[in-house]
């Protein structure tokens, strides 16, 4: 998502939303606690009011400008295709293709839109003092060209050799914006991959994810999402 629509559409849209119900543009909007109707949400609790909030957010979801790639790791087949001691760390893993896509949209962005030096950053949301180190760390091999698959001139398309970490309480939109569509995205995933059978109808999820497989998800020029704008790993 490009600064300026994060900072010009994003922010004032989930802002005009939090005081429609909530009278409070500083709640933090967090999917489970949704979903829950509890505390701050409970006005949700009405069916009436659940439905009107959820027809925002969809327009939220569909009017503001950005592309998706979303990365599912499949920890248990990960083990038992490589073994404990072979398999790569799911997390580093997850995050190298999450990196390696934004690099790939970078270049063929600049290619299509005829620009010269395109760049980007990954924001992403704290989880604490040890985790956020091995987050920093992780990320610093990746930019280094010694992850996994090798990450190549990663100098030339991030802004920095460091992530951006930022709390929950920070209230960031596009952070809870992406709180709000990762879910799905997931669902998505597991689904086309043959695993998503036991999961709960949810309408509301559903309309999300046909708005990312329509217009959001990244795509190569065949419209092909599946390792473009998703990647599952292992596969079967």
């Amino acid at each position: 998502m490009p600064i300026e629509e994060h900072d010009n559409s994003l922010m004032p849209k989930m802002n005009a939303l939090k005081m429609q119900y909530f009278h409070d543009t500083s709640i933090v909007l967090h999917r489970r606690e949704i979903i829950s109707a509890t505390g701050v949400f409970s006005c949700l609790a009405d069916p009436n009011v659940r439905d009107s909030f959820n027809n925002d957010i969809l327009d939220i979801v569909k009017t503001v400008r950005y592309r998706v790639i979303s990365v599912v790791i499949d920890k248990y087949a990960l083990v038992q295709k490589y073994g404990i001691l072979r398999a790569q760390d799911p997390y580093a893993l997850s995050i190298e293709y999450l990196m390696q896509r934004y690099q790939y949209w970078m270049q063929n962005y600049a290619i299509n839109n005829h620009i010269s030096n395109p760049f980007g950053d990954i924001l992403a949301e704290a989880r604490g003092g040890g985790e956020d180190k091995l987050t920093k760390v992780t990320y610093q091999e990746i930019y280094a060209g010694r992850g996994y698959n090798q990450l190549k001139d990663a100098d030339k398309y991030y802004t920095s050799s460091q992530i951006k970490l930022k709390p929950k309480k920070a209230n960031i939109a596009g952070l809870q914006f992406v709180d709000l569509i990762s879910h799905p995205a997931r669902r998505y995933i597991l689904t086309m991959n043959g695993l998503g059978d036991d999961f709960k109808k949810s309408s509301f999820e559903e309309e999300i994810v046909d708005i990312l497989v329509r217009t959001k998800f990244r795509r190569n020029s065949s419209a092909i999402i599946d390792g473009v704008g998703t990647v599952f790993f292992p596969k079967k």
